[in-house]
């Protein structure tokens, strides 16, 4: 922890305060943003419940900062729970209708930069199917095969999903008005992908990398593939590694992987601070610290009354001994009983 704290100071002091500032501020905007894109979705979904905007923000930036912190989008999972348990008449069904419109933009404009991207790319269309011309009867199989797996799913889940989906057209129900799904969804949705435009600009600026649109929506599509295929929390790793390839050439790759990796620590330090103390405001700070602590704790630890984690749940070395525990006392009902029930001695008999 202290290494990430080092290289997060050493990351804070190389950047420009005002781009600092700037880049925060547009990652605070993108955050607010979709939360309010959520608040709508949801009070359109739920109307007796009168969902409002503060506990939407608190928990959408908590589920952020979860997702910082713990791997396997344990955030999301989460923000949903919170959004179960506080929005009245909410089902786990209507919640992932509610997901599927609140990702419907983002899924759009995520295909038009891949397709932008492959257009533009060098050699995008120089494909070759030797492989398939040269094993024509395998390809037939498989194709065959494949139609017949996927028919033979689809026939066996379809009844399932039916009724799923009748649970879930509640998440969608802004859906039935247009145009409040484009003012109060899209549009704010818009907004909000500015505002993430802006931060990969900003710090692209800050670590000295030449700012293009095309440039932008690299990092973009990057950013969005890797948060995808990331299991680790904060996908640094795999970030750092699209950003050196989709930007090779554009800078050094020293200079490439110093802005991935400061833009993300930077970002994440912030996501992770500004959720938990919106998160810890809504629901207080003990279960706030609960949620992170129930989560980090390793396998085959267990947790002493002092709370210190140790292997297998044995004491630490330096612990006071238990004392050692009493016999157990034996109630007056239990002696006589055990009299009662004693067999009596065989007396041997008699010598003739």
């Amino acid at each position: 922890m202290s290494e990430w704290l080092q290289q997060l100071w050493d990351t804070l002091v190389s950047v420009s305060l005002p781009l600092l500032v700037l880049g925060l501020a547009f990652q605070t905007a993108q955050t607010m943003l979709v939360a309010l894109a959520w608040r709508n979705i949801l009070r359109s979904a739920y109307p007796p419940a009168g969902v409002t905007y503060r506990p939407i923000l608190s928990y959408y930036a908590g589920g952020n900062a979860l997702n910082a912190i713990l791997p396997a989008s344990a955030g999301t999972v989460a923000m949903l729970g919170f959004f179960r348990t506080s929005i009245a008449g909410a089902t786990v069904s209507g919640l992932v209708g509610a997901t599927a419109v609140e990702n419907i933009f983002f899924a759009v404009v995520a295909a038009l930069i891949y397709g932008y991207l492959f257009i533009t790319a060098a050699g995008s269309f120089d494909w070759t199917f030797g492989w398939f011309e040269d094993h024509w009867g395998l390809t037939i199989v498989l194709v065959v095969g494949g139609a017949i797996i996927i028919t033979l799913l689809a026939r066996r889940l379809w009844k399932r999903v039916k009724e799923q989906w009748e649970n879930a057209k509640e998440g969608g129900a802004i859906l039935r008005t247009p145009r409040k799904f484009l003012t109060q969804v899209v549009g704010v949705e818009m907004l909000s992908y500015i505002a993430r435009m802006g931060v990969n600009a900003t710090f692209m600026k800050a670590f000295h990398i030449p700012v293009s649109l095309q440039n932008v929506l690299l990092i973009v599509g990057a950013s969005s593939i890797s948060s995808t295929v990331a299991v680790a929390p904060g996908a640094v790793g795999a970030q750092t590694a699209l950003a050196t390839i989709v930007l090779q050439g554009v800078a050094s790759p020293s200079a490439i992987s110093a802005y991935a990796i400061g833009q993300q620590i930077i970002t994440t330090a912030w996501n992770a601070t500004f959720g938990l103390v919106l998160l810890a405001r809504e629901i207080g700070w003990a279960r706030t610290r609960g949620l992170v602590h129930v989560h980090k704790k390793k396998d085959g630890e267990a947790e002493d009354p002092d709370g210190e984690l140790t292997p297998d749940g044995e004491p630490p070395p330096d612990a006071p001994a238990a004392p050692a525990a009493e016999p157990e006392k034996k109630h007056r009902w239990s002696r006589h009983k055990s009299a009662e029930t004693q067999t009596p001695p065989v007396e041997s008999p008699p010598d003739v």
